[in-house]
């Protein structure tokens, strides 16, 4: 995630949690199923289950919660998720992200704390466009992360551009509802 001040906050390191998952995956398969070491080992499994959803159900929880709390306007994209999720490249990188699970989550805090929650349209190009000039750029292409605007000479990373755009199109999306 790319805030519109400039901040990216990381994705969640659940490498560990992984590996033992799938650790304790393989000896379930190679055990004799409900024996006395295949429930065990069960255990076992379903406890870095849990550790790993409890470890993202935190941190969602702490993200949303502090978004909310700093921010008055709240505004993401509406991305089209399953979309995505037909995407071989994508869609192992988004299962483990949960998008759909932080975008709920931000909804119903900033709903309790009234603060505004705008969503974007999908088709807003908002990575193409200078947050500077307003000049559309478009040939970007999703390797290109960095770029310079030929019009006003303004060097833009392209997910704070993006977050930028967003945000001042939730502006103008509420000062219209206003």
């Amino acid at each position: 995630a790319t805030l519109s001040n400039g901040e990216e906050i990381t994705n969640l390191n659940l490498e560990k949690e992984d590996a033992m998952i799938k650790k304790y995956q393989k000896r379930l398969s190679r055990q004799k199923y409900m024996g006395k070491n295949y429930k065990k080992t069960l255990k076992k499994y379903y406890k870095w289950l849990d550790r790993k959803n409890n470890k993202i159900k935190n941190t969602y929880h702490h993200f949303s919660k502090k978004l909310v709390k700093n921010y008055d306007i709240i505004a993401m994209e509406n991305l089209n998720i399953q979309g995505m999720f037909q995407n071989k490249r994508w869609a192992p990188k988004l299962q483990k992200i949960g998008l759909y699970k932080l975008l709920t989550m931000i909804k119903y805090k900033a709903e309790w704390y009234g603060k505004k929650f705008i969503q974007i349209d999908r088709y807003y190009p908002s990575t193409k466009t200078c947050s500077n000039c307003g000049h559309k750029n478009n040939n970007l292409t999703l390797e290109i992360r960095e770029w310079t605007c030929p019009k006003c000479g303004k060097h833009h990373k392209r997910d704070v551009n993006a977050a930028i755009n967003i945000l001042n199109e939730a502006i103008k999306i509420n000062n219209k509802t206003k």
